[in-house]
């Protein structure tokens, strides 16, 4: 009997955390039914606790509390390689990575609040002031992608324009210390990076997608529309410093001597006007002319109101 229909099998009850059928595991090791049963009965005398039940809801499982030991990979370790594989996993034709990632879900307990967590690399996937990871938002988002379910939602753009749209959510992004969800688009017929804080009215649709061929990692390098991008240089005093390098990096800054001074480019409209006014008169924009204007007539409406 081959060792590895063994080790799909034990990874495969491992991951599933469920009763799963004979036939099922049968197709995922690609072997009959008699060699799952002679796989199980191995497993069973080298200690591990296979169970099974009859009847229509039953199946083979092991109970919850099993957890195969970390002991071959350090957190650091299995964090970088199941990051490696989601990033290489859509250039491959076959199912080898799922099975993979599949056997590294068994080596322990997700933890709800993390989306990674280790000794060296810990991405908290809550917000200081409104947490993110139990907002009704982004569980009905993950569950979506999960299960390949098409939402309906109403976004509100940079603009402040509201629109409802059918999407396929096909990935959760978290980018710049922003979460986004990246699918395809039925209103615009294509792929779209949505900000998932700019996300209302969102409810389940009947319907299921299939993913189509896509490349969320060229979106992330910055395969962005040009129009929506602004160009500015700012000037500022030491006193905001430590601010400015946390925002735009300290690569982006030059000491004038008086004065410092940063050019950068980033997505304009309210977002980057409001931005820029929370620096009070620290901050000077010295261009681009539009969007000194713009900061001007905010300032205008801000005064209007206390006068």
């Amino acid at each position: 009997m081959n060792a590895d229909y063994i080790l799909i099998i034990y990874f495969t009850l491992i991951s599933k955390r469920r009763k799963v059928k004979r036939t099922e595991l049968a197709a995922r090791a690609g072997v009959s039914t008699r060699t799952v049963s002679r796989c199980i009965d191995a497993l069973t005398l080298a200690g591990v606790p296979v169970y099974s039940e009859t009847g229509a809801e039953g199946g083979y499982y092991i109970p919850d509390d099993y957890v195969l030991s970390k002991a071959a990979f350090s957190a650091e370790e299995k964090a970088r390689i199941i990051n490696c594989i989601h990033a290489a996993k859509d250039s491959f034709q076959d199912d080898l990575c799922a099975r993979i990632l599949d056997k590294f879900s068994g080596l322990s307990y997700a933890d709800p609040d993390y989306a990674i967590k280790s000794d060296t690399l810990v991405i908290d996937a809550a917000g200081w002031n409104s947490p993110i990871a139990s907002s009704h938002k982004f569980a009905l988002l993950a569950k979506a992608v999960d299960e390949k379910t098409t939402v309906r939602m109403t976004y509100t753009d940079r603009y402040e324009y509201d629109s409802e749209r059918l999407f396929d959510p096909y990935c959760l992004v978290l980018k710049g210390g922003l979460w986004y969800v990246y699918g395809w688009c039925h209103r615009r017929d294509d792929f779209r990076l949505f900000k998932i804080a700019r996300i209302k009215d969102i409810s389940f649709t009947p319907d299921t997608f299939t993913r189509r061929p896509s490349d969320v990692y060229a979106k992330l390098r910055g395969d962005f529309s040009r129009d929506d991008l602004v160009r500015f240089t700012i000037e500022f005093d030491n006193l905001i410093l430590p601010e400015i390098e946390e925002w735009l990096g300290a690569d982006s800054i030059e000491d004038c001597g008086n004065a410092y001074r940063a050019t950068a480019e980033l997505f304009g409209g309210n977002i980057l006007v409001g931005k820029l006014l929370s620096f009070g008169s620290s901050v000077t924009v010295l261009s681009p002319e539009p969007l000194r204007e713009e900061l001007v007539t905010e300032t205008k409406r801000m005064l209007n109101k206390y006068i």
